[in-house]
Parts: structure tokens; C-alpha cells; sequence
């Protein structure tokens, strides 16, 4: 019996259960188990299609594909590192942004991008110069993206 046939059992019964968390575990595992798969045979199928051509860049392109189907396969690809991801229209590592406040300007430089262990707040964390720190960096983190400008050079790093 699937975990998905227990969790309909266990809510036409009526009951709860100290259980249901463990069910829903189980079916969690299982849709996870079902997507997965159906990703590999594509992927799969891709990488065919790619090496069939007989290009020496699909050839490449091939393998990146056949990589990224073992990886999957063997669980490297899982909901929690993924989810530390930050959104797009977020701070970006190494991205230096500007806003005003006051009518000064501030700047921020992202030197990291922490997501809560319960996926909840997503928070930016680096150095910011105001007017008010006398041309000094100090320590700084921003939850919010509201109005900052990114205002990186191309090929510009820290």
C-alpha cells in the first residue's frame, strides 16, 4: 500500500494519528521518487538526442546533460539546498548596490545571502558606507530589496 492510500485510509476513518506525519513523510518520498525519475528519462533521452547529432559541442553538451541526470539519481539534488536560493529580484553575493535615504546615498555591498532554517526570511549580509559612517565601512544586513539599485560594473569583483 502506498503512503498516499494510508493517508486517505487514516482521514476517512475519521481518526487522527500519531502517524500522519510519518505518512506524509512517506509520500512526500514517494512524489520526490516519481519526479525524479520521470527527470532522469528525459534528461536521458536529451543527452541521446544531443550525441546523436555527431557535433563535438553537442557531444560536450551530452555529457553535461548525463551529469546532471547522475546527480539526481543519486540525491544530490534535494529540497533544502535548493531552497537556499535566493529569489530573483534579491541580493547577489558580490553585487554592489545603492538607494537613497534622506537624500544621501547608500551603499551596500552583498557579501552573503542567508535564507532560515525554516525557509521563511531570506536575509542579505555585508558592509554598507553612509554619510553617517565618516567614509567608513561597517557591518550591515537588508531583508529587503526595495529600492536598491545594482549598480556593479560588468566584470567588476571584490
Amino acid at each position: 500500500m502506498s503512503a498516499r492510500a494510508d493517508i486517505h485510509r487514516l482521514f476517512e476513518s475519521g481518526r487522527t494519528s500519531y502517524r500522519l506525519d510519518e505518512y506524509l513523510d512517506a509520500h512526500r518520498a514517494e512524489v520526490v521518487a516519481e519526479r525524479d525519475a520521470e527527470i532522469m528519462c528525459w534528461l536521458g533521452k536529451k543527452a541521446r538526442e544531443y550525441r546523436a547529432t555527431g557535433s563535438s559541442q553537442h557531444a560536450l553538451q551530452a555529457d553535461t546533460i548525463e551529469l546532471m541526470a547522475s546527480k539526481i539519481s543519486r540525491g544530490a539534488v534535494r529540497p533544502n539546498n535548493t531552497l537556499m536560493l535566493p529569489d530573483a529580484g534579491f541580493f547577489e553575493v558580490g553585487r554592489t548596490y545603492t538607494r537613497p535615504h534622506h537624500g544621501e546615498t547608500i551603499t551596500f555591498v552583498v557579501e552573503a545571502v542567508s535564507t532560515s532554517p525554516d525557509g521563511r526570511t531570506t536575509v542579505a549580509q555585508g558592509w554598507r558606507i553612509t554619510p553617517y559612517t565618516d567614509g567608513g565601512w561597517e557591518p550591515a544586513d537588508s531583508d529587503d530589496f526595495t529600492g536598491w539599485t545594482d549598480v556593479t560594473e560588468a566584470g567588476e569583483s571584490r
